[in-house]
């Protein structure tokens, strides 16, 4: 009787799981065991990405080719422990970084690298000394060829150490960051470019290192509204200007800098989530996502307007987030995945940015449309038009009996300027009226078909 009760039990917590997925934003795509209680991820494609970590002593490296759906070990020979951080470049080229001994206590600490999907691993990096922690292993969002991977000060009180790539990993350079200190803090890393790039550090006061001249000179600068004794979450925008840092124990605030990390000062992100985050800025936007490791209502919150507002997200009852990532596809659609330390693997995809020019990146102060080019055209033409605000859009363009012909966007948008192209093959010759519709915005062009 006891036996039936339990099973009673675990269908009910099952279908219950299944039924807040099903409405959640960000939804369940699988699970990986033998992770360890920290795992890394690092997203190369919408539907590919490799989750890295393993028990102490152990290495452990998985990849996903179907969304998170499977997860299939990547093999690990040529690696002695277990590792804390992964950046995969693509099928065949990834990088992980172990800790230095077993337990992560730190040591000798290598970076791998395999060229052949996992096959064979082979140390490219080593900190020397006997308290390295390869603390990330980051590559430029925007200029792929540059790179950097960072680690604990091998000497314990010394300087740390950090080695950049300029030529997509063929070699590295090390250096040594001016200043001194303890340990840095795992996956809090940011490269923005060969000359901008920088770390969290992992004791108090909560402090970022940075570089904006490739490592000539350093800025440590101490931070407001971080919370915690170290940052677990870092992150700049391409503007080298704006960013934010979270400490380990996340609450309302974040700390957040305007000046390429300078000063700091506190930002409210509001209520529900707390504890251990992570931070990522989507290059060439103003979304801004972190993570938490609890919250009721959901542990991710997302910015759309570079960090002033912020909304939480469902989760589908996923907690424990240790680590997120992202990758932007040339259309713009974002494919965010975050994995717990259960090892479950939520992903999001956010195509808010879809259609955003690329050749304007000034903020609009007005709704506008502008008149689509070329113009006659057969049978392609491009409509370009500016948000000031977020909120829906949509643009259908209409034939001359008022029918509607093609629904051009229908979603919502960020604040930006949007161009898209408006394919009218299978169409008769003749004039076409195009409407853009945004809040009380109302506007419509003319434009003709020539065959």
């Amino acid at each position: 009787m006891r036996k039936n009760k339990l099973s009673l039990l675990a269908i009910t917590a099952i279908v219950c799981l299944l039924a807040s997925q099903a409405y959640s934003q960000w939804t369940f795509r699988g699970f990986v065991v033998g992770a360890g209680t920290f795992p890394s991820i690092s997203v190369y494609d919408s539907n590919k990405a490799i989750i890295a970590g393993g028990p102490n002593g152990s290495a452990f490296v998985s990849r996903t080719t179907n969304g998170g759906t499977t997860w299939t070990s990547t093999g690990t020979s040529g690696i002695t422990l277990e590792v804390y951080c992964v950046w995969a470049v693509d099928d065949n080229t990834i990088y992980v970084g172990d800790g230095g001994a077993s337990g992560g206590t730190g040591g000798n600490a290598k970076v791998y690298k395999t060229t052949n999907g996992g096959t064979l691993w082979s140390v490219i990096l080593s900190t020397g000394g006997t308290l390295g922690f390869i603390n990330g292993i980051v590559f430029s969002k925007t200029n792929p060829q540059v790179g950097v991977c960072q680690s604990d000060p091998p000497a314990g009180s010394g300087v740390y150490w950090i080695a950049k790539t300029t030529n997509n990993g063929t070699s590295w350079t090390p250096e040594a960051p001016t200043g001194s200190g303890s340990a840095s803090s795992q996956n809090s890393i940011v490269c923005i470019d060969a000359q901008f790039y920088g770390f969290g550090l992992n004791s108090a006061p909560a402090r970022v290192g940075v570089t904006s001249n490739g490592g000539t000179s350093w800025t440590y600068s101490t931070l407001v509204g971080a919370g915690g004794t170290f940052i677990s979450g870092f992150a700049m925008k391409d503007d080298k200007l704006n960013g934010f840092a979270s400490g380990n124990t996340l609450a309302s605030t974040l700390a957040r800098t305007t000046n390429g990390g300078t000063s700091w000062f506190s930002q409210s992100v509001g209520t529900g989530m707390t504890g251990y985050c992570n931070i990522k800025w989507v290059h060439g936007s103003n979304l801004v996502y972190i993570t938490g490791a609890v919250g009721a209502g959901g542990c991710v919150k997302r910015s759309t307007d570079g960090g002033v507002t912020w909304a939480q997200m469902t989760t589908g009852g996923i907690t424990g987030i240790t680590h997120m990532e992202y990758w932007k596809a040339p259309s713009g659609v974002v494919y965010l995945y975050a994995v717990a330390a259960d090892g479950s693997v939520i992903r999001y995809v956010d195509n808010s940015l879809v259609g955003i020019d690329p050749n304007n990146q000034t903020v609009p102060n007005s709704f506008a449309l502008e008149q689509n080019y070329p113009n006659p055209f057969n049978p392609s033409t491009t409509i370009k038009y500016s948000v000031p605000q977020s909120g829906n859009v949509t643009i259908k363009v209409y034939n001359s009996l008022g029918e509607v012909v093609r629904t051009v966007v229908d979603n919502y948008h960020t604040t930006g300027n949007y161009i898209e192209s408006v394919d009218m093959d299978g169409m008769s010759s003749g004039i076409y009226y195009y409407t853009m519709l945004a809040g009380d915005f109302k506007d419509t062009k003319r434009m003709v078909l020539v065959k």
